[in-house]
């Protein structure tokens, strides 16, 4: 891998800069469609908000679930795709999604492909964990590599304004700009809101992955802890992951019954699940710009979350959303009996959180910022935008 990055010709330094001539296409390269996570749920609300019909896009797949060798015959399997793509496809604009970790190496090669053909790319870093990857995780040489990555982008796409500077603390000569997801919103008339019907349980929502960086042990503690006050709310876990340590830990504190792990939701499962949503939490300790956070204020559901990562962003706390520092589980337990106790207080959160999500954090709104972005290297619209 080292030879792979250590000479770099000044033609191809002239390109990283900016954009680089005339791109007739896009190839986007992420994860399987069938895979689970955020670069997944990203890609798809594009594929849905009509990107792949608006712009001469070709997309390939270098990961996807399962097990190592499927995952190994994808990648290289990807890359093969990747190298005939950029050799047949008119004038690519690569546009590279990746988080940390194995992703990020599984991509770097593809970044490596697109500066040995001359095409520009787009480094769209996704995922919380960038930082403590490069500065925990990587040694000298690796360290190097990411650098390079960073440098050599024709842009790269942070998620947020916290991230940008992050970034550009790892590699200051990267060029850095913000995109934060973005969600479609769902129909005013399937959003939750109105009378309970007598005897529904109050219902807890988290979705994610089942990790304790999540901060999901400390959500079944903090609700452990006020579940006598609230004996008709179930706190629901949805998300991939071994749910064994979260049913544990709910059977250890005695509230095993009211928590419940359905696995991760798709599509429609997930949309009944926050529409039958009285609040989600997210107590994380690392994030990027969380998706399902987005969809649940999409969706008019009142909000608490950790202040990580690009979160400050999108919620204003007391405002929109409930803010409490990542492992203060009393704190958490506080914040949920407020929101349980106080309906008046929930809904405006979750009214204020879906005007938020309105205004900044729409799916088209994401759309048209991409498309100007594409415009700079050349790309254009193959069916105009509806804007």
């Amino acid at each position: 891998m080292h030879v792979l990055y250590t000479s770099l010709d000044r033609r191809q330094r002239s390109r990283a800069g900016g954009a680089v001539g005339h791109c007739g296409s896009v190839l986007m390269v992420g994860t399987d469609p069938a895979s689970l996570g955020g670069i997944r749920a990203v890609v798809q609300g594009y594929r849905d908000g009509g990107l792949f019909e608006r712009f001469p896009v070709t997309y390939v797949a270098t990961h996807r679930d399962g097990s190592a060798w499927r995952k190994l015959t994808r990648a290289l399997g990807g890359w093969a795709r990747t190298g005939v793509c950029l050799a047949t496809l008119d004038a690519p604009l690569v546009h590279v999604h990746t988080a940390s970790r194995a992703s990020f190496w599984r991509k770097s090669v593809v970044c490596r492909m697109a500066r040995l053909t001359g095409r520009p790319y787009l480094l769209h870093l996704h995922g919380g964990g960038f930082e403590r990857f490069y500065h925990e995780e990587c040694g000298p040489l690796a360290r190097r590599i990411v650098r390079s990555v960073l440098a050599h982008a024709a842009l790269v796409l942070a998620v947020s304004e916290e991230w940008r500077i992050a970034l550009k603390r790892i590699c200051p000569e990267a060029k850095v700009e913000v995109l934060p997801n973005a969600v479609a919103l769902p129909p005013r008339d399937r959003l939750p809101g109105g009378p309970r019907a007598a005897g529904t349980p109050r219902r807890i929502l988290f979705l994610g992955q089942l990790h304790a960086e999540k901060g999901v042990l400390d959500l079944v503690r903090a609700f452990a802890a006020i579940a006598s006050r609230f004996p008709r709310t179930a706190l629901v876990c949805a998300g991939h992951g071994a749910a064994s340590p979260v049913e544990s830990l709910a059977h250890e504190l005695g509230v095993a019954s009211s928590v419940q792990c359905p696995g991760w939701l798709h599509s429609e499962a997930k949309s009944r699940a926050l529409a039958e949503a009285d609040l989600f939490v997210l107590p994380s300790y690392t994030e990027g710009l969380p998706m399902a956070l987005l969809e649940a204020m999409s969706w008019g559901v009142p909000v608490i979350a950790s202040p990580v990562g690009g979160i400050p962003q999108v919620i204003r706390d007391e405002e929109n959303g409930l803010m409490v520092p990542a492992g203060d589980v009393e704190g958490l337990s506080r914040a949920l009996a407020r929101l349980l106790a106080d309906r008046e207080l929930a809904d405006r959160l979750g009214a204020a959180g879906r005007a938020t999500i309105e205004a900044q954090f729409a799916l088209e709104g994401a759309l048209a910022r991409l498309q100007t972005i594409y415009a700079r290297f050349g790309v254009t619209p193959r069916i105009p935008s509806a804007a």
